[in-house]
């Protein structure tokens, strides 16, 4: 009986264990032991930046600094008209725009480490 195309005696190939192709929790895997000891923050970190092209990443955090910065001026006027509805609600709502706009400085200030973070997650997953 004759061969069908294919059948040599391999298995055939699994999808996502392409060369270049591993699955996400392989490469996430393989980021969490080049890096070895991390908090839980740099953890989530390293999965998000796992899937994604250093490319990808940075326009990620672009748009994260772009949002907060729109959310903690949206919050900031809201602020101000919830002040003069209700003094608690002007509170509540200048708390979230404070938490927010502080969210946005940091992000600016942390921009660098994080864009290397990413490009380091890049090399030990592959991704390129």
């Amino acid at each position: 009986m004759a061969r069908r195309r294919g059948q040599q005696g391999s298995p055939p190939p699994m999808k996502g264990f392409r060369p270049g192709k591993a699955p996400a929790q392989l490469r996430k895997r393989a980021a969490k032991q080049q890096f070895g000891e991390m908090n839980a923050m740099q953890e989530r970190m390293v999965d998000l930046f796992a899937d994604r092209s250093p490319e990808e990443a940075r326009s990620m955090l672009g748009r994260w600094r772009t949002g907060s910065l729109i959310a903690g001026i949206v919050l900031s006027i809201l602020t101000v008209l919830a002040w003069s509805w209700s003094w608690i609600a002007g509170l509540i709502v200048g708390i979230l725009a404070s938490l927010t706009l502080f969210a946005h400085l940091r992000l600016r200030a942390q921009r660098a480490q994080l864009e290397q973070m990413a490009e380091m997650v890049s090399k030990a997953t592959g991704r390129r």
